[in-house]
Formats: structure tokens, sequence, C-alpha cells
């Protein structure tokens, strides 16, 4: 009977101290945060506005036929390489040059870019919970990491949808291009009207807001003034447009060079932004088209 006296008041005692216990520990949730997801990393690139393109390629006996495939195979690729994020689509042109260049005909159907949608920002960080309350602060912190998750989650998953995007239109416009890698028209034997060409870019390009481009593929002899109008440079035909001439072939130095200075007078005094001449070498050697001046 004395050893059940003391134990019960021992037992009371206990209880008093697992009390004061508990009330003196802060509350610890057992909730722990989720995992951080982290968020998908971009390349951030300002937006590039549209492109309008209009391509001649030369069909006639004096310019190799080796040449016509290769700057149809350069073209086509710089083409598929204008699809990137945040950019406003293109439409290119692509023309024979022969003895009738501006008659409907020698043009195919145009090559279509759609417009491609940025990135998108990434999410913003939520503040730090403070922990001035310990017994909610778990709960708060973990519904912050919950939120900051969900943010990142649908971050990436807008970042895939946009890689999709540009991986689905380069297939397509991959596809649509190669008819300028399969194309290999009669060779025309006629004239070459390169005047032909530049007549069609100055249709083309009048009151169009975009970046233009004039690209030639040709040995730039021409020999006939059917297309040629003698108000071209007046007019500024060229105004603002960036002329690349590939794949040009010369087998005289000298008069090479003259062919090259007449047509650089011509391209300049009709406006152009910026004129370069590549030959087959400088060519190959080119990764894009579309980019810089």
């Amino acid at each position: 009977m004395v050893l059940k006296r003391r134990v019960v008041p021992l037992l009371a005692s206990l209880g008093l101290i697992t009390m004061f216990v508990a009330c003196t520990i802060p509350f610890t949730a057992t909730t722990t945060p989720p995992a951080a997801v982290t968020p998908v990393p971009t390349s951030p690139s300002p937006y590039r506005g549209p492109l309008l393109v209009q391509y001649c390629m030369d069909d006639t006996g004096s310019y190799p036929r080796a040449e016509f495939h290769y700057a149809n195979a350069l073209v086509a690729h710089s083409l598929v390489q204008t699809i990137i994020p945040n950019s406003g689509g293109a439409v290119l042109y692509a023309t024979l040059i022969n003895s009738h260049t501006f008659e409907s005909g020698t043009t195919l159907s145009p090559f279509l870019v759609p417009p491609v949608e940025n990135y998108p920002a990434l999410p913003t960080p939520f503040p730090t919970p403070p922990q001035t309350n310990p017994v909610s602060y778990s709960a708060t912190a973990t519904a912050v990491a919950v939120q900051e998750n969900n943010g990142i989650i649908s971050y990436n998953a807008a970042v895939a949808q946009v890689n999709n995007e540009v991986r689905t239109t380069r297939g397509q416009v991959a596809t649509d291009a190669n008819r300028l890698a399969v194309l290999n028209p009669a060779v025309d034997n006629t004239a070459t009207s390169v005047w032909g060409c530049l007549q069609l870019a100055r249709d083309r390009f009048q009151g169009q807001s975009a970046t233009k481009y004039l690209i030639i593929a040709s040995d730039m002899q021409n020999n006939t003034n059917v297309d040629f109008t003698s108000d071209f440079a007046k007019a500024h035909a060229l105004s603002g447009v960036i002329v690349k001439v590939i794949y040009y072939v010369c087998q005289t130095a000298g008069p090479c060079a003259q062919n090259a200075a007449y047509w650089t007078n011509v391209f300049r005094t009709s406006g152009a932004a910026s004129i370069r001449f590549y030959d087959a070498a400088q060519s190959n050697a080119l990764s894009t088209l579309f980019g810089g001046s």
C-alpha cells in the first residue's frame, strides 16, 4: 500500500512535466516542402521582325548548273534557319532568271514561314515568409514552395510548347523548301534578264514593312533590256534592301570585277542598305543568308 501511494504522485508529476514540455517546445509541422523544380534554361533573344525575300537563280546557259543547285540548297537551308523563338515569320519568292524573268510563270508559289512566339519570362520567386509565428511558419513555407513549384512547372511547359512549335514548323518549312532542292527546269539559252529580277523585287517590296533581302545566284551577265526601266535608281527602288549575290561565277578577273562594280553601283544608287558579292567558296562557307548585312 505504501508503494502504491508513492507511484500515484509520481505519475501525476510526470504528467505535469509532459504538459510543461509540450507548451514550451515550438510546434513543428511534419509536412516538408516538396522538392524544388528547376526552370528550363532558355536563350532569350530580341524580337526579330518579319522577313521579305526575293530570291533569283540564273537558269541560263552561261551559269553553271552545279552552282544553280548549290544556291538553291543554301537558300532552302537558310529559310529553315529563320524559324526561331520570338520571330515574325518570312515570305520568300523564288524566281528563275531567264529571257523573260519578269513574267509570272518564272516565279514559284511563295514559301511561307509563320511567326513563332517568344519564350515566357522566368517565374518570379515568392518572398520568403517571416518566421514570426513558429506555429504557422512551416505550413506557410510549404504553401509558398508549392506555389513556386507550380509556377516553374507552368513555365517549363510553356518553354516546351515553344520548342515543339519551332521543331514542328522547321519540319514543315523544310518539306516545302524541298521544292527548291529538286528544282531543275530546262535551261533558257535565249537571253539573261537580271533586270527582271530587280523589277520583281521592286514591286514586291513596295509598301511592305519587313526586313527585305534580295538574293541573286547568277553570273550577272545581263544581255537584254526587256525589263530595264530608266527610273529604277531615281525611284530608289531598292531602298533599305540587303543585297547578296551568291555563287557569283567569274572566269576572268578583270571583266568580272568590272561587272560586279557595275551592279554594285546599280544597287547603291537604288538605295540598297548593303551589298555583298560571294564567290563559290565564300558561298559554301555561309551558314545562313538571313542574318546581319
